[in-house]
Order: C-alpha cells, then structure tokens, then sequence
C-alpha cells in the first residue's frame, strides 16, 4: 500500500499527463506514457467488481472523465484505463468517506502492479519534462456606493485580468516559477491605452529544497504571502529572499527584500538611492494540536507613511507621517470540523511619527466553512477550482488604525475598488484608518471555473484624523468569473 500511495506525488506532478486518456478509453491527446503502456495491460472481464466500485467512486465525485460520471456502453476497460481511475481517487483519498476510502483501498490492492508500473514508467517521462505552462483569466463586474468621491461607472465597471505561469525543475533540488500578467487599470473598452493591454512579469522564483540548514530557500520575485495568515501580505512584485525551515510541530519562516518602489526624486530625474523601501520579517508557527495552530514574529518595516491635506498620501488620513514602522504579528488557526475561524493581530511601533499615534494596531478575524489552506480570503481563495459543484463561504472583519500596516504590504489592499479620484489611494482603501466587513462566496460551476460574489463595507476608525463629516467610506460590490487551466 505504501508504493501504491507513493503514486499520489507522481499524479499530482504530471497530472495533465495521466489524464490526457479519457476515461472512455480514447486518448485525448497522445503521450509517451499513453504509447508506452497501452499495449501492457490487458482487458478487465465485463463482469469484475472494479467495475462497479469504481462508478460509485465517479457517481461521489472522486473521479471523473465521463459525461454523466458513469460508464458508458457497458464498454470493457483495459487494466491500463483502471491504473488511470484508481490513481484519480488515490489522489482524492483524504476527502472521501470512509466506505469510499475501503472501495479505493480495494481497488489500489487489486491494481497494484499495474499502478506501480506506471508510476515508474511516468518516473521517465517527469525527468525529461522540465517545464509546464498554465494560466487564469479572469473577468468582473465592479460597482460602489461611496460616502465620499464618484461611484465608479462606464468601463470603470468591468475589469479583466490574463495571466500565463511557468514552472519545472531545474534539477533533483531546484524548481522554478514564472508568471507573466497583466497589469491594474485592465478596463473594458481601454484597448488604446496601455493600461488596458499591458503586461509585466510580476513572480519569477528559484526555489532550491534542503539548502544550507533550510528546508527551503526561495529567492526572486513573488508574493507577500508568508506572515500570519494575511493581515500583512501582498499578491504579487515584491523581491527578495524567503527561508524555511520546519521540526516536528514548529515551523520557521523567514524573508527580507523590497515591497515597493523607491521615492521618485523629481530633482535629479531618477529614483533615491537611500530610500529601499526594505522589509525583513521572522515568524514562528507552533502546532499545539491537530486543529489548533498559534504564529508569532517580528517585521521591520523601511517603509514611510504620509498624507496631505487632501488625503493624497500613503494613508486613509488628512493629516501625519511617520519615517518607518516596525512590530509584532501574531495569528491563530481553529479548525471546528468544516468551519475554520482564523485571527490575525499587528501591533506596531511608528518611527518619528507626527500627528499620528505612536503605536497603531491592526486585527482581522474569519469565519468560513471552506477547506482551503489557512489564509484569509483573497490570500487565497475558498474553493479547489477542479471539484465542480462544491461551494464555500467566508464573514471577515477587520480593524486598522492608520499606520499600523506598512505602505505596500496590505493584506486587504488589491481587495478594494473606488473611482480614482476618490480622495484616499485605493490601496490603502481598504487597509488603514479602517473597520470593515468582508463577506464572499464562491462556487465551482464547471471544472476549473469559478464564480465569486463578494460585498465590502467601509467605515473610518477615527475620523479625527481626516476631514471627513460622517464616518461612512464606501461601500463595494463584485461579481467575479475566473478560469483556470
């Protein structure tokens, strides 16, 4: 059982490999896997059990490939096409009920040397394939209701976004990322302009595994997307170095590296050599139980805050500035059987501040009944885009005084949207001098396509720090369609 279950890793590696032979038995595309072992397994009798089994996996959804997720014809499969079928639900094990896990664990017996042959005939293929390509699109309807500034209307509601992503090994050690994307300001109806077309490569790593101590060393371009569990993070453009390390229920994870450009010095024409926008960060992850996880770390922050009378600045205010920012972070993982309730906390310390308390803090809490990875949504989203029909929720709030989160490492900050001429930066929108209820939904509608519905409410934490009259900031509305593949 152990080899057979080791398949898993190669399924999960080559997965476009495996199932390019449809579960009818005709190959979709074909593939030196497909050639090399289709002549190797012979016919399994019309009347096995398998057979059997492995429709009721397909009616519970743990495999598929067939129109109705039944067998069609009363067709014969050859013990190849089975090898196919139960390496699905291998792959699927951990989310099926226990008398479909006894039906899998039959069948993985039953087939085990067919499994284990092509498991080492895919070892050959995975070593000369380096490099695979996939993407997102994604498209959405946008809409508001400010307090302050123009409701967006016209192109402003209908937004898109392309991206193209790249990974492989380098060798036994070393992998790769890439990921090329369209830009913000991707407007309907703003094809003329390079806000409407452009594109930019926003991830590009080198990951290379049990390096120098660590059990993982990432270096390049990526995502903000390893303190706590979101309140700070960024999806995309930051450069720098991430470490990891882990031991037994503790866990280490490190970074240091850019998270915004530098200060544009208009008198010389070129960007400040003194001003690197530099963020370093350690965070300890402890594990107490099966469902409880507790993270704690430090950030230093050389990121400055400011703000004008106009609200034109890096901050939800009217008025103050600080040169840098450092502080704790802290968050909290609960697993209630298929709710998870996450908590994230910031305490920061504002480095020559002025007309700004010297130590904002920052909070967010999530319910959600999603079983996606522990990060607050949209750090990472509710649902697996491959199971059609599964659906998920979250109810979010979170609260933020001004300054607590460094300019460019918003956890929130890509999840709001405004007319761009409302008076507060639409990044920090969302993040600072702000509460704020975040509710979301999502479900697959097909294979790999996603649609969300999402609603935010604004409100300003103190108002004393603005010109505003009523505390009321915005409120947002979307609609969103995503396709992966």
């Amino acid at each position: 059982m152990k080899k057979t279950r080791a398949l898993k890793r190669w399924m999960t590696i080559v997965p476009l490999v495996l199932m390019s032979v449809t579960m009818a038995g005709l190959p979709a595309l074909s593939t030196p896997v497909q050639a090399a072992v289709s002549q190797s397994f012979s016919d399994v009798p019309a009347n096995h059990w398998a057979y059997d089994a492995v429709d009721k996996l397909a009616r519970a959804g743990l495999v598929d490939g067939y129109a109705d997720h039944t067998f069609q014809g009363g067709r014969t499969l050859t013990r190849y096409e089975f090898a196919i079928v139960v390496a699905k639900a291998m792959d699927n094990f951990d989310g099926a009920s226990e008398a479909n896990k006894e039906l899998i664990d039959k069948l993985s017996a039953e087939f085990a040397g067919e499994l284990n042959r092509l498991g080492a005939r895919v070892a050959k293929v995975e070593t000369k394939t380096n490099t695979w390509i996939g993407g997102e699109t994604r498209f959405r309807v946008v809409g508001n209701d400010p307090s302050i500034g123009n409701k967006l209307s016209g192109s402003d509601t209908f937004e898109f976004r392309q991206r193209i992503k790249f990974w492989g090994n380098v060798n036994d050690n070393m992998t790769f990322f890439g990921r090329i994307a369209t830009t913000g300001g991707n407007k309907f109806g703003n094809a003329e302009y390079a806000s409407g077309s452009e594109i930019a490569l926003d991830q590009m790593t080198v990951t290379a595994k049990d390096t120098l101590g660590f059990d993982s060393i990432r270096v390049g371009r990526s995502a903000l997307d390893f303190i706590t569990t979101g309140l700070i993070g960024k999806p995309m453009n930051v450069d720098g170095i991430l470490l990891t390390n882990s031991w037994d229920k503790l866990s280490f994870k490190g970074w240091t590296g850019n998270i915004k450009t530098n200060k544009w010095d208009a008198a010389n024409a070129r960007y400040g050599d003194n001003d690197s926008y530099q963020f370093t960060t350690g965070q300890l992850g402890y594990k107490l139980s099966k469902n409880f996880t507790l993270y704690g770390g430090y950030y230093w922050a050389d990121v400055p805050g400011s703000s004008d009378p106009s609200g034109k600045g890096l901050l939800n205010t009217n008025r103050g500035s600080f040169d840098s920012s450092q502080g704790w972070t802290s968050s909290v993982v609960y697993k209630m059987g298929k709710y998870t309730l996450l908590g994230d906390y910031v305490g920061s310390k504002l480095d020559r501040a002025v007309d700004l308390p010297n130590n904002p803090k920052g909070w967010a809490v999530q319910f959600s009944n999603s079983q996606a990875p522990p990060a607050m949504y949209q750090a990472v989203g509710l649902v697996n885009p491959a199971k059609k029909g599964t659906d998920a929720w979250m109810v979010s709030y979170r609260s933020v005084d001004a300054g607590a989160l460094p300019s460019g490492a918003g956890g929130f900050d890509t999840t709001s949207v405004a007319n761009p001429g409302q008076p507060y930066n639409v990044f920090t929108h969302s993040t600072d001098n702000v509460n704020a209820w975040f509710l979301a939904y999502q479900k697959v509608v097909a294979k790999n396509v996603v649609l969300s519905l999402e609603y935010q409410d604004y409100k300003i934490k103190d108002r004393g720090l603005t010109s505003l009259t009523k505390d009321r900031l915005d409120k947002t509305y979307m609609t969103k369609l995503e396709f992966f593949y």
